[in-house]
């Protein structure tokens, strides 16, 4: 099993399927107290509801305890180095749960961190939006091998860490975004190389929509982009 989530590249099939089964497992009712006694550190750069909110009770219900740091409390990256803040929390936690702006900084934050390290959101990921998307389909589905999947909206990092997990599980995955908002080419590259002929991005939403087994709906203009609305 993994150490870290800084990435949904760092989940392999076998770990996408065993994070899914057991998540279904939890949803059914299992319990655990796998953190009993741990400390998760939240340090968030960005607003949030429902993440911070479900990974707070996520903890609790595991018997840990979770506490909040908002980015005027921390500076991380300013006031603070990030080293500096990885090595504090690696000294009195046991998990840190990050959500900011740029993908460096929290893989620059699991460098130094002697503890595990989860992304809650960054500009380029969104892992854990990424398992719970899956877990959702396979709950409905089954499966998604061979299952189309397509998303409507800019192509964000909600959108990149959904088409390497769908790819990764065997699935189709296709998008429509608006012109300008498409994949850059490193993305378009390691799509192409999970699946040959499993990936399809367009503007033309009736090209992409065709034969889809799910239609995953998002908001024209992301978070932080208003501006460009």
């Amino acid at each position: 099993m993994i150490k870290d989530l800084i990435k949904i590249s760092d989940c392999s099939y076998d770990d996408l399927i065993n994070i899914i089964e057991l998540s279904i497992s939890f949803k059914n009712g299992k319990s655990s107290s796998s953190l009993q006694d741990k400390t998760a550190v939240l340090l968030f750069d960005k607003p949030s509801l429902r993440t911070k909110l479900s990974f707070m009770i996520g903890v609790q219900k595991l018997g840990g305890n979770a506490i909040y740091f908002s980015p005027e409390e921390v500076g991380m990256g300013t006031r603070e180095p990030i080293a500096d803040v990885s090595s504090v929390v690696s000294r009195m936690a046991d998990l840190a749960i990050i959500r900011t702006f740029e993908q460096d900084k929290i893989e620059l934050f699991s460098d130094y961190s002697e503890i595990p390290v989860i992304n809650a959101l960054t500009d380029e990921e969104h892992p854990c939006q990424a398992l719970a998307d899956v877990m959702t389909i396979y709950e409905n589905l089954g499966t998604l091998k061979d299952k189309k999947i397509t998303y409507i909206g800019d192509s964000n990092n909600v959108a990149k860490s959904l088409g390497y997990a769908v790819l990764t599980l065997g699935g189709l995955f296709s998008i429509c975004s608006p012109p300008g908002y498409n994949f850059n080419n490193e993305t378009l590259e390691t799509f192409s190389n999970l699946g040959i002929n499993k990936f399809q991005q367009s503007n033309d939403l009736d090209i992409v929509i065709s034969n889809s087994d799910v239609v995953y709906t998002d908001v024209w203009t992301s978070m932080g982009q208003e501006e460009e609305k």
